[in-house]
């Protein structure tokens, strides 16, 4: 099993800094965080070809996260930056639904 220490995000928006959404990258996980800066810039002008407006972010990662739960979050700031948050999540997750406006939980 391969070591991975970073991932890419990357996100296009409409409007600005709103209407955003994530984009498929080129590779899901990269062995260091230098391998994936390489590809991050070429990666955002792919987007920016799409999207009005295009962000990027490799984040390093602890390589227990890919074993474990991990949320990965992301926002684009006031600034018009992109930041970008992975959590890992150690706890059981439930997963809430709605049927006939009845709610009810299942793991």
């Amino acid at each position: 099993m391969e070591h991975i220490a970073a991932i890419m995000v990357l996100v296009g928006c409409m409007q600005g800094g709103t209407a955003c959404r994530e984009v498929p990258t080129p590779v899901v996980g990269f062995e260091t965080v230098e391998e994936c800066h390489e590809l991050l810039s070429p990666s955002i002008e792919e987007v920016g070809k799409v999207f009005k407006g295009a962000y990027g972010q490799c984040a390093e990662v602890d390589p227990a996260l890919f074993v474990e739960d991990a949320t990965i979050e992301w926002r684009i700031t006031p600034s018009r930056q992109l930041e970008v948050k992975v959590i890992a999540d150690d706890s059981p997750y439930v997963v809430a639904t709605r049927t006939d406006d009845k709610p009810k939980l299942r793991n």
